[in-house]
Formats: C-alpha cells, structure tokens, sequence
C-alpha cells in the first residue's frame, strides 16, 4: 500500500460514491489501510443524502455515470454546501467527463476505471495537503 497521510496527523474523511459495491468497498478498504476515513454512498441519492448531514467530507470520490442520480450531479450538491471541495471523478468516459467537469470550479481530477489504485491515493495525498482538517 501507498503511504497516506502522516502519523499522528487527523485522517482525511473521503467520501466514496459508486454503484459498483464490490469495487468501492475494496477500494474503500484500501484507502482506510493508507490512512484515510472512508464512507461509502451505493449511488447518487445516498450521496446527497449523506451530503445534508455534518461534518461535510474533505474529499469527494464519485462515478461518473450511475442510476438516477450522475456524478455530476452529486458534485453540484457538495460544492453548493463547500464550494472548494476537491473532487475526484472516475468514469470509463473520461472525455465525457473533461467536458461536463469543465463546468465545475475549481476542476475536479478525472481518473479512467479501471482505476489505478497508486494513482488515485497519489492524487488523495495531493489534494489533502491544502485541507485544514
């Protein structure tokens, strides 16, 4: 596993939205062993749901394309509460992605599924440094 935030430091609250269930809880798992604390939201309604209550998440990981609610949609809730929120947008469609996120400031990072697991904790750690936890 990749090294996550420092010892001793509080952990970055993510949260994980994704109607892939399998995939997000083992990614899930993943990043809470790198240092990370992790919810899960199964879709974009449970997402905004969760989004309504505090403490607001530091970190805000979502599939692009899901039932009912999309990623896109999710992200406009969250930045409408915490409008510096960074974002990280997955999706098999990255060129779709850039083009609705293009909408969306600051820009979130969009990352293609499959996704490389040392290459989204990598981008988390970035992201995580400017946050005051």
């Amino acid at each position: 596993m990749d090294q996550g935030p420092a010892p001793g430091l509080p952990r970055p609250r993510i949260l994980l939205v994704d109607d892939d269930t399998r995939t997000s809880r083992l990614l899930a798992h993943m990043l809470r062993e790198d240092g990370f604390d992790v919810e899960f939201a199964s879709n974009g309604a449970a997402a905004i749901s969760r989004l309504t209550r505090t403490p607001m998440p530091d970190i805000l990981v979502t599939d692009l394309h899901m039932p009912d609610v999309d990623g896109i949609a999710v992200t406009q809730f969250a930045r409408s509460k915490e409008p510096l929120l960074p974002v990280v947008i997955v999706t098999g469609h990255p060129n779709m992605a850039i083009g609705l996120g293009a909408t969306l400031i600051p820009l979130p990072v969009v990352l293609t599924k499959p996704i490389e697991y040392a290459k989204l904790a990598e981008e988390l750690r970035r992201v995580s440094v400017g946050i005051v936890l």
